[in-house]
């Protein structure tokens, strides 16, 4: 009956708190101001991305105790430094580490019972690549509806997933709470229903982009893990791969990965192809979205050969379409030689 309730009242609690988060963000000018690196000219509310964290509150009001205690910490760590972010400029090495803490308390709570890899050399390689995930995530803000529709389809994939699995001896699993799901999901539908727009109304800022990454992260390692099918590393595999061969082209030219940029292909089809912010937000969850439901509706459950068999057809397969089109709409970089110097 509880969760009957819930399906509910979650709805309208969100739907209050996005009206006095707007009211709360005018009055304290919570802003984030176009720069020139920046995907949007006028100045929009940010930080909206504390959904996330209100979504939780609610979620542990209603289902206490059902979700492990340093992954709410971990969570809690990384969002209230990427909220401050939001409001005053914080050290990308403080940051840094803050993400380092909470992912390492992730980590731990992660179902190791189901793999036999050595467990802190196993965190240590999740740290790493969770870095790069949040990462990849917090530059998907500035193109309306790129965060919320991607993160989106990931979800759905999993409410899907939590129903239909199972582990590697074939007995049924749920690897979350379905209400927590609902959750997020109802947050984000709330999301795209103000960033989802020409002219976005609210943006997740670091708070949103980080968490989201964060709690995506989280429940993908445990859908992993209790399923032994790592196929399902393409459910965010569109992002994924571009941000991926993006930081491989930057670091190729020595620049500085951690500063904001326009290198990911989906701001150059934006600014250099001059596409629209809210077409360019369908393709990428639409590709997504039929990536994740080739990999769910294959047999793969039992059969690594095939499970890595996928990963690799799918990655080299969007990695080719990634180099096709991101040559197509790079602008060469011209050096200039200077002049030789005609002695008079």
């Amino acid at each position: 009956m509880l969760e009957f309730y819930y399906f509910l009242i979650a709805p309208v609690c969100f739907v209050l708190f996005t009206v006095m988060y707007i009211k709360i963000a005018h009055f304290y000018k919570i802003y984030d101001h176009p720069v020139g690196r920046s995907s949007h000219l006028k100045r929009t509310i940010t930080g909206f991305g504390i959904f996330i964290l209100f979504g939780l509150f609610i979620y542990s009001l209603a289902f206490p105790y059902t979700l492990k205690s340093f992954f709410i910490i971990g969570l809690l760590m990384i969002t209230t430094i990427s909220f401050i972010d939001d409001i005053i400029f914080v050290k990308h090495f403080i940051r840094l580490i803050f993400q380092v803490f909470a992912l390492t308390l992730m980590a731990i709570e992660l179902p190791f019972s189901y793999v036999t890899i050595e467990k802190w050399p196993l965190i240590i390689a999740i740290v790493i690549l969770g870095i790069g995930v949040l990462n990849a995530f917090n530059f998907m803000d500035g193109i309306n509806g790129m965060l919320g529709l991607n993160s989106l389809v990931i979800m759905l994939s999993f409410l899907f997933l939590n129903y239909h699995s199972v582990d590697q001896s074939g007995t049924p699993i749920s690897f979350i709470k379905n209400e927590f799901l609902y959750t997020m999901i109802t947050g984000l539908s709330m999301f795209l229903i103000l960033n989802l727009r020409k002219k976005a109304i609210v943006f997740a800022g670091d708070v949103g982009s980080i968490s989201i990454a964060f709690i995506i992260f989280y429940l993908m390692l445990n859908l992993i893990f209790k399923t032994g099918n790592y196929a399902y590393l393409m459910l965010f595999s569109v992002i994924g791969i571009d941000a991926g061969l993006t930081v491989i082209f930057k670091l190729l030219l020595r620049e500085n990965i951690f500063v904001p940029h326009r290198d990911f292909l989906f701001k150059k089809l934006v600014h250099v192809g001059k596409q629209k912010h809210v077409k360019i937000s369908i393709i990428y969850a639409s590709v997504q979205a039929l990536v994740s439901v080739i990999v769910i509706a294959l047999p793969l459950q039992g059969r690594l050969s095939a499970q890595l068999s996928i990963l690799f057809i799918f990655t080299v397969t969007l990695c080719a379409v990634y180099i096709t089109i991101r040559n197509k709409y790079t602008k060469q970089r011209v050096i200039k030689m200077r002049e030789p110097e005609v002695d008079e």
